[in-house]
């Protein structure tokens, strides 16, 4: 499934919050607001968390909770930020993104056209969407928008 993606936007893979983060997938929910979040999303398969500002990320708190980060390199295996209008930082095999969405990189091919028709939208047609209360800035979860 894919995430819509902010300026700055931490991604988890939902299988790394479920073996690695202290309280699973619930917790993590409570801990980033997530079923009250306008930024904060989850698809099936990743968590993504938005900020304005790269250092407005908490990573002593996700380390805290068990996710690994290696300060010297200033990358991780278990998460990667992304900043919206760039490359990768660091390359992760599971993820894939287009500058407006991020999936998962075994996503199916039906979501990722979905994923690339929405990116590709006009502005008006894009307004028109939401002038009929279809939000198409938000997560994607089993072929929904």
């Amino acid at each position: 499934m894919a995430v819509y993606l902010h300026i700055f936007n931490l991604i988890i893979k939902r299988q790394t919050v479920i073996d690695k983060y202290a309280g699973g997938v619930d917790q993590f929910r409570i801990d980033y607001d997530l079923p009250h979040s306008e930024i904060n999303q989850e698809d099936d398969e990743l968590f993504s968390l938005g900020q304005m500002d790269v250092d407005e990320f908490d990573f002593d708190r996700l380390i805290a909770k068990g996710l690994s980060y290696d300060e010297a390199q200033q990358r991780s295996d278990d998460f990667i930020v992304l900043y919206r209008y760039d490359d990768l930082p660091w390359e992760l095999k599971w993820i894939a993104h287009n500058q407006v969405f991020a999936w998962h990189v075994d996503t199916s091919p039906n979501i990722i056209l979905k994923v690339e028709e929405i990116s590709n939208m006009s502005i008006d047609a894009l307004s028109e969407q939401m002038k009929q209360g279809n939000n198409l800035f938000k997560a994607i979860r089993n072929g929904k928008v």
